[in-house]
């Protein structure tokens, strides 16, 4: 009897000490002017649910007010902290929390991703970075979490390249003046070239290698659907968001899960109607999450 409670008590212990993190791209949040859809707010509050996630990177949040209010209503427990800018096309992006596991300690949004070696602006150019520092309420750890989205498309492999070495300055740079030593990076990285071995793939695992960091992600099958260029009705997976963590972070070996659509269809080319509800009416990509205490 003492041994089952003392294994009850390791359990708890752990699940309260226990931290999800992922990514989410929520496909311009909550009106697509593209596609001309409104997102599918009761199919994302349950996507979100079922993450049982504690800190999540999200990108695209063209309405932040309405965000705000969406998880206010359907995740009590839960806050937001999201930029103000949003480049080009006003898609915002930050972090939903789960405000009884952890605690923001500071934000800021670094417009130096928008337009790398010139001057970032608020309203052009790419996506600023959203830099969040947390702390885990149960054990006092403090870690920064920044999510990106960088550069889309083919064409933007230059500027992707550049996006990568800022990120690592940044991590540099803010490990020297706080101290800090644990980091995660998280996000929409658009890695048009990561599934096929290319550029993309070999100069982002540089950098990751370069800051001793391990991207979770690294071996999924797939992270989001896109048409494939060919008007044939099958849809591709692609892999384009990462979730990238210093060692200091990984206090378990994490399986990283990748939900929605992705995780229904196995990664597997399909046609549109077998994506469903989460790919027509939330999103192209699929949220990636990894349990990493």
């Amino acid at each position: 009897m003492k041994f089952l409670l003392s294994l009850l008590i390791v359990a708890t212990s752990l699940s309260v000490q226990a931290i999800t993190i992922g990514t989410y791209n929520i496909r311009n949040f909550d009106y697509d002017q593209r596609s001309q859809v409104q997102t599918n707010k009761p199919a994302l509050a349950t996507i979100i649910k079922d993450l049982n996630v504690d800190v999540l990177s999200v990108e695209e949040i063209n309405n932040t007010a309405e965000f705000e209010r969406f998880v206010a209503k359907q995740m009590p427990g839960y806050l937001t902290e999201l930029t103000r800018c949003g480049g080009a096309h006003g898609q915002r992006l930050g972090f939903l929390y789960n405000s009884k596991k952890v605690e923001l300690l500071g934000f800021n949004e670094d417009l130096s991703l928008s337009n790398p070696g010139g001057q970032g602006t608020c309203d052009s150019g790419s996506r600023p970075m959203a830099i969040a520092l947390f702390q885990i309420k149960a054990t006092k750890q403090k870690f920064y979490g920044m999510t990106v989205h960088l550069k889309s498309g083919p064409n933007g492999a230059g500027k992707r390249e550049k996006q990568y070495q800022i990120i690592k300055r940044t991590i540099q740079d803010l490990k020297s003046r706080t101290g800090v030593k644990d980091f995660y990076v998280a996000g929409d990285f658009n890695t048009t070239e990561f599934s096929s071995r290319g550029s993309d793939y070999k100069k982002l695992n540089a950098v990751v290698s370069e800051l001793g960091m391990v991207n979770l992600a690294a071996r999924v099958a797939c992270t989001s659907y896109w048409w494939g260029g060919s008007d044939d009705g099958i849809e591709t997976p692609s892999v384009l968001d990462h979730v990238i963590v210093s060692p200091g972070l990984l206090k378990i070996t994490p399986e990283t899960k990748v939900s929605g659509h992705c995780q229904k269809v196995r990664c597997q080319e399909v046609s549109e109607r077998e994506l469903g509800i989460s790919y027509e009416g939330v999103s192209d990509h699929c949220p990636v999450t990894a349990t990493i205490q």
